[in-house]
């Protein structure tokens, strides 16, 4: 997390570490997918939104939409932001369809990051 995310929201400063296991979207799904199933995958991973596309490339071809977190300013260490995000959905065959306001820095009123909604072109 970046300095200008914990002036915008200080009570989000870390308080622990957990270690988990890493998995790629494209071989959970498989566990839980039917061939039938109508796919709508939804993103929040505080920073991680490209490497989470990454890792679903190939159910990303069976969603309809998605929605995920769209950052305009740096708010996590090398993150990707929304012109990024929307370029590389865009590439993939979907469109911004909606974006909602999430994070307002409250001293500026600079809108920080919100989510934006996709479905296939």
């Amino acid at each position: 997390m970046l300095d200008a995310h914990l002036k915008a929201a200080p009570e989000s400063n870390y308080v622990g570490t957990e270690v988990l296991p890493l998995r790629r979207l494209d071989t959970v799904a498989a566990e839980y997918l039917r061939p039938d199933s109508r796919l709508f995958i939804k993103v929040d991973t505080q920073g991680f939104e490209r490497q989470v596309l990454q890792g679903a490339a190939g159910l990303m071809k069976q969603a309809t939409g998605l929605q995920l977190e769209l950052s305009l300013v740096p708010l996590y260490e090398n993150q990707s932001l929304y012109d990024e995000l929307i370029a590389t959905l865009k590439a993939r065959g979907f469109e911004l369809w909606d974006f909602t306001t999430d994070f307002v820095d409250a001293t500026t009123g600079r809108v920080l990051q919100g989510n934006g909604t996709f479905f296939r072109a």
